[in-house]
């Protein structure tokens, strides 16, 4: 199941059923998780693309959805430097500790712990 199969219209369960809701009312979260994961280079060719068109659909902007929502969201020009540096550490981190720290747990981490003020600023 894709992160956008929720939008599509069909008899499946959506990701936001199979998150508990998370992104119920909510899809700048789902922007923001898929800018994390395609700033750490783990953001599927085809997710990609799908999520470029929906921000330019969204927010306008060019071929680079990522400035778009950095310019859009008022973000600083090093986010994608700051992403791959956290991800580095987090997964030294993680090795450390003898666990593993999938790209989309990462995401959600940093989501919820940097993005808030972006969700609840948002209209839903």
């Amino acid at each position: 199941m894709g992160l956008f199969d929720f939008l599509r219209k069909s008899p499946k369960p959506s990701l936001a059923t199979a998150m508990g809701g998370r992104y119920d009312g909510r899809p700048l979260l789902i922007l923001l998780e898929n800018y994390v994961l395609s700033a750490i280079g783990n953001l599927a060719p085809d997710k990609e693309q799908l999520v470029a068109s929906i921000t330019q659909r969204i927010f306008g902007g060019d071929a680079d959805w990522r400035v778009t929502l950095r310019t859009t969201l008022h973000l600083g020009d090093s986010l994608d430097d700051s992403l791959r540096q956290m991800w580095a550490e987090n997964q030294q981190r993680a090795q450390q500790s003898g666990v593993t720290l999938s790209p989309e747990e990462f995401a959600r981490m940093i989501a919820d712990q940097n993005f808030t003020h972006l969700l609840s600023a948002a209209p839903h």
